[in-house]
Formats: structure tokens, sequence, C-alpha cells
């Protein structure tokens, strides 16, 4: 056997049983690298960067839903960083830190001497991950003096064509609208109070709903119409968008009242007596009352009915007009006047025929009436006497024949052709005669008067 193997076997025999190791600044290189790998894969059982990412993911939505409609947001940093880090410090701290790591490279060199040339791959390995580690610091050290950088206050946001002074506090106050009203619901015509409570508004822009609006701080509108209103007010401010505040405000449909008092025939009791005619529209109650010229009510006599008759015994000296009061199903009321005829024929007519009537807006009808009935969607005679003989045309004003009977007991219901006559005047012509021979030819003209729901 050689010398040169018997120096083998020797090296071979005494490092059998040793135990290698890298340095302490190898080792923690290791650990480190280690650590860092099982940060980035994922595992259910230990903290990774899935973990980190949920609650960052997480943190960054409760701040979104507590920061809300906010308009200005100032970015978050931490609280003992009270000022943004100098460039000139940055560079400082990563100089530093290449201290350090040029540091660890002159130790680990101090380890390899001391290990024999069959470690030198397992040194070189350590030494490539220990310079990995450290671009890895680099880059937490770059991202960490990035966000020293964010610690900047969002500038407010101006609409365009307004000039704001920074140096102004009131540029810097958000506008807060609000406002209240006198009422929020009543009967057609209502009026309305609004009155502004915003906070830093320095103008005000009001929308009734309508299609008009008003530049005034508190301002009154009448709602003429019935239906819902939103109200909306809008407020701004130097160096801050518009705020808006919204209302509803309801008003409700009032009823209208209207009728015509006509002379009705002798009684039996040879007493006159008015026919009150009720035109009004929506009403579901009916109140009637004799006032005088103040309008006060003067007389014991007063109806409840639709169409109620008015005997001239029950006129005082002092009563000058009859009052109607309509109220409908939602409160709302209107009221009208009319005044009593300065001479009440008090004759022996036996026929008489209304001056108006409103027709039913459901479809015609067949026009039948029962003597005695105060229709007033239909005209027909009223009579003290059935005559033998009777016969009763309608034309419009050009002279075209709407309407034709020879019974009396039935009347014209405003529709011709099964269609819907027009509203307005038309010329009525009436012959017969009665049971003593005497004959009679009468004519004048009636209105045809449609509600609104026509």
């Amino acid at each position: 056997m050689s010398d040169k193997l018997n120096i083998e076997e020797l090296f071979q025999t005494r490092l059998e049983g040793a135990e290698l190791s890298p340095s302490p600044a190898s080792w923690k290189a290791i650990q480190r690298k280690l650590r860092w790998q099982q940060f980035l894969r994922f595992n259910p059982g230990r903290f990774n960067i899935y973990y980190a990412g949920a609650l960052l993911l997480a943190g960054v939505g409760l701040v979104w839903i507590l920061a809300g409609n906010n308009e200005q947001a100032e970015t978050l940093v931490p609280e003992e960083q009270s000022s943004p880090i100098s460039p000139e410090e940055i560079l400082k701290a990563e100089g530093s830190g290449e201290l350090e790591q040029a540091g660890k490279k002159e130790s680990r060199s101090d380890g390899i001497q001391s290990i024999n040339s069959d470690n030198n791959a397992i040194i070189e390995a350590d030494s490539n991950m220990d310079i990995e580690n450290q671009e890895v610091d680099t880059a937490h050290t770059q991202k960490d003096s990035d966000l020293s950088f964010k610690n900047v206050t969002a500038a407010p946001i101006v609409p365009a064509g307004i000039e704001t002074d920074p140096q102004d506090p009131q540029d810097q106050l958000h506008p807060v609208a609000y406002f209240t009203n006198s009422i929020q619901s009543g009967c057609a015509p209502l009026t309305v109070q609004f009155i502004d409570q915003s906070m830093h508004a320095t103008s005000h822009y009001w929308d009734f709903g309508t299609g008009e609006t008003s530049r005034e701080q508190n301002p009154h509108y009448e709602f003429s119409e019935a239906g819902r209103f939103v109200v909306t007010l809008t407020t701004e401010n130097h160096g801050s968008l518009p705020t808006v505040s919204r209302m509803m405000v309801e008003v409700l449909a009032a009823p209208v009242a209207d009728f015509q008092i006509e002379e009705g025939l002798v009684g039996i009791d040879n007493h006159v007596v008015l026919n009150l005619v009720n035109y009004s529209s929506d009403g579901s109650a009916f109140t009637w009352d004799l006032v005088d010229e103040d309008c006060t009510d003067c007389s014991d006599w007063s109806s409840m009915e639709h169409q109620p008759a008015l005997e001239l015994k029950a006129i005082t000296p002092d009563s000058r007009s009859v009052r109607l009061e309509v109220i409908n199903e939602q409160g709302c009321s209107d009221t009208a006047v009319q005044e009593l005829p300065l001479i009440v024929q008090s004759s022996k007519t036996r026929i008489k025929f209304a001056t108006a009537f409103s027709p039913n807006p459901s479809g015609p009808g067949d026009g039948s009436f029962t003597p005695g009935s105060k229709r007033i969607d239909l005209f027909y005679p009223i009579y003290i006497e059935v005559p033998v003989e009777f016969r009763m045309r309608i034309y419009t004003r050009r002279g075209e024949l709407v309407f034709e009977t020879r019974e009396i007991y039935q009347g014209w219901d405003g529709y011709h052709n099964q269609e819907a006559a027009k509203g307005g005047v038309y010329v009525w012509m009436v012959e017969g005669k009665w049971k003593d021979g005497e004959s009679f030819s009468l004519h004048g003209d009636v209105t045809l008067v449609k509600n609104k729901y026509w």
C-alpha cells in the first residue's frame, strides 16, 4: 500500500465521525429563507401570506365602511410618524443596511476559510441564499420609505368656475343641507313655508317638484294642484361639492262647489219653491244656508240634502244669498254663494225646464225619469199637469237635431248616437196640448256642463 493511499485512509478515518455545520451567520440566513418560504407557501395550520392578505382585505373593507361618503380623505399613517421622512434619511437607512450586509459577508468568509475545500459547494449555496435575503430586506426598506410619502391630506374638490382661498377658513367648511316646512299635507291650494336650517351654506337652490324653482333662503310656495311633490334643497359652499336634502309634500284634492237657483212650480200650499240645482263635483257632504250681505247666517233654514228645495216663506228679509259648502272624504272643502232672485214670479206656469244639466260620464241611458225627482244628469220637463200631447226637440246652435221625444217621461241624457255630446249651449223647442184643450209652444236654451273628469 502506497503512502498516498495511507494518507487518504487516515483522513477518512479521522473525518468519518466528525460533524460539520455552517457558521452562525450562514445558519441564520438558512433559517430566514426557510421562514420566508413557509410564509409564501399555503398551509392552513400556519400563519402565511394568504392569512395576511385576508386580514389586509378585511381591514380595507372596514375602513371603507367607516369612511362612508366623506368627500375628503386623509391617508392613514402611524401616529408616531408625524412628518414625512426626507430622501436623505432614506438613503442613510439604506447605507446602514449595506454596511450590515458587508459585515455579514466578512464573517462568512472567515467561516469559509476554516472549512476544507470539500465543503465549498455548501458554503457557496449559503452565500447565494444570504444575497437573496439581502434583496428582500432592501425591498422592504424601499416599501417602508414609500409609505412615509403618503401622509398627505386630499385636496378638496372644487366645482368648476369657483375660486377658493386655501387660507380662508370658510372655504374649508362643508355645507350640510337641511330644511323644515310649516305643513307636510293639506288641501289644495296649499301654501307652505320652507325654513332653511342648513350649515355652512353660501347659496340655496329650491326645486318644488312642479317645475318651479327659487333662490331664496326661506321661500314660501303655493301648490295649486293635488299630488305628491318632492321638494329638493341644494346648498353650496366655496371649496366643496353641493349637498342635497329632500322632503315630500302631499296636496289633497279639494272639491268644487257649484249650483244654480231655479224657480220651481207652485206647491200644494200655493207657495213658490226655489230649486237648488247642485253642480258640485268630488263632494260627499253638503250644507246649505241662507246668508246676509256679510255672508253670516240669517235664517233658521238649512239643509244637508244634495239638492234641496227652498220655499219663499223660509226666506227672511235679511236673506240675500244661498251658501253651499261641499266637503269630500279627505276633509277638504269648498264654498259657493249665489244671490237670491230679486223677483220671483209665482205664475200659474204648468211646465218648466232647467237651464243647465250635467250628463252622467259613465255612458248613455234611456233617459227615463220619475215625476218629482231631482235629476241633474238629464234635461227633462218639470210639470204640475201631464199634457195629453207632448213633443220635445233639442238642436245644436248650428241647427243640428240631437234629440227628439214624444214621451213626457223621457229626457235627454246628453248623448247623441251613443257618443257624448260636446259641452256648451243647446236650443230646445217644446210643443203640446193640455187636457182642457189649450195648446202650448215653448223654446229656450240649456247649457250642457261637463265636469273635469270627462
